[in-house]
């Protein structure tokens, strides 16, 4: 069987052989085979990364956490992530996409389980650290996966579709985390270390079987014919490299990857301080309004089903769109606005304010990812790395800020009003944004 890099050398032979229309049929079977896979094991690595919002509702004051150690410690995940990010996604371009994410998720099961044996902030932010190093080639191995399987005017609806992942974990993970945490005292075991043991082993054990169920791209699986791989590998070559002078770059890597990734990380950054204030803090908010448990758990679970039914729909609207960055400029100023209401010591405005902030900033990822340019191959692998792990800075200043905030002022408003406006400076770097290699590509594809 050829290999990728076989494949590549070929792509300028005949690339526009086939139509649009007539790969509807393999992007179909990719999206019955390839994408329920990695929806589920998002919703599993969303739920080990963020639960920690569930257990701060105890743990805190039993470990004797302030809320700027907390902000600190679940953002530090992001260190992790940004150092091992680049070199973990470059590894899973050699190894392959199961050998590779399988190890990474038995890992960071592992981790996220021990979280449960932790005795004070210093050893909690540590397994933060360690969680984030381990889980930081998945999001983005999982995006340069998607990659491999479909051109990029087909990116974004799928994107939505696998982002959804997002949702659908707090949406089930909320009410779950919530009813562990009243396992209170069983086994002598506090809520929140049942919490961190019970929901690191679906990792683990998903984990072991990865390797079994993906392949490591196109021209490994059997149910796509010769011709349909070459096919398929064409369009994605030709839409990757769209408006590229292949043989006259200079500069080498470095160069090219600053210039694809240096705006959207920017845009990426404020868009990720957005979904991890509201990943990280939504219980806490919650709990301000003296809320049970069970309240915080469904309430949370609905705050993002909204999100995710915004997130599915405006993808599909957004992928027929020939300027997605307005798209995501509107689901940017949607998120601002949620925001400055949720800032409010209403309860009904708040939890309406954080379902407007979850559908624009849920909204706003596979519009982003799904208009991002970021070449071929080894230099696919880097941007789509670095993008990634500097926007996701953002996941550790967004929650170090809210918990400073908080520890000054004792309550939310200052700090979800400084998110709104954070919101509202990333709608203005999309509405500045002139991408016209974009616009190009989308005009080839209707020509398609």
């Amino acid at each position: 069987m050829r290999s990728r890099t076989s494949l590549d050398s070929d792509m300028t032979v005949n690339v526009d052989a086939t139509s649009g229309r007539s790969l509807e049929p393999i992007f179909r079977r990719i999206g019955w085979r390839v994408i329920p896979i990695l929806v589920l094991l998002y919703v599993i690595a969303f739920l080990d990364r963020v639960n920690v919002g569930f257990a701060s509702l105890t743990m805190n004051r039993d470990l004797g956490i302030s809320d700027s150690a907390y902000g600190l410690a679940a953002g530090v995940f992001f260190a992790g992530y940004l150092l091992f990010s680049v070199p973990s996604n470059l590894t899973l371009a050699r190894l392959g996409a199961g050998r590779w994410i399988g190890a990474i998720m038995v890992v960071w099961g592992v981790v996220s389980s021990m979280q449960a044996f932790v005795h004070s902030a210093t050893s909690y932010t540590i397994a933060r650290f360690l969680i984030g190093a381990a889980e930081a080639g998945f999001f983005p191995g999982i995006i340069l996966y998607i990659s491999m399987w479909l051109p990029r005017s087909r990116r974004t609806s799928v994107m939505g579709f696998f982002t959804v992942s997002i949702p659908l974990a707090s949406i089930i993970g909320a009410p779950i985390s919530t009813r562990l945490m009243e396992l209170a005292g069983l086994y002598g075991l506090r809520g929140w270390q049942w919490l961190f043991l019970l929901e690191g082993l679906p990792a683990v054990l998903l984990g072991l079987a990865v390797p079994r169920l993906l392949a490591s791209g196109p021209e490994d699986v059997l149910w796509l014919a010769p011709r349909e791989k070459v096919a398929l590998l064409s369009a994605i070559y030709r839409e990757d490299n769209q408006g590229q002078d292949t043989g006259k770059r200079s500069g080498g890597l470095l160069t090219q990857t600053l210039r694809l990734a240096a705006l959207p990380s920017a845009t990426y950054f404020l868009l990720m301080s957005g979904l991890y204030t509201l990943s990280f803090w939504i219980p806490r908010i919650l709990q301000n309004f003296e809320l049970s448990f069970r309240e915080i758990g469904w309430t949370t679970s609905l705050i993002f089903a909204v999100g995710g039914t915004a997130l599915i729909v405006w993808s599909l609207y957004a992928n027929r769109s020939s300027r997605p960055q307005y798209h995501l400029a509107a689901a940017f100023a949607l998120a601002g606005v949620g925001f400055a209401l949720a800032a409010t010591r209403t309860t009904f405005l708040a939890e309406a304010g954080l379902a407007m902030a979850a559908s624009g900033v849920l909204a706003g990822m596979p519009i982003f990812w799904g208009s991002v340019r970021s070449g071929s191959g080894s230099e696919r692998a880097v941007v789509i790395a670095t993008i990634n792990a500097i926007g996701n800075i953002g996941g550790l200043l967004g929650p170090y800020l809210i918990g400073l905030f908080v520890a000054k002022t004792h309550h939310f408003s200052l700090a979800l009003t400084v998110t709104a406006a954070g919101m509202m400076v990333g709608m203005f770097t999309c509405v500045f944004r002139r991408d016209s290699s974009l616009e190009q590509l989308q005009e080839t594809s209707k020509e398609d």
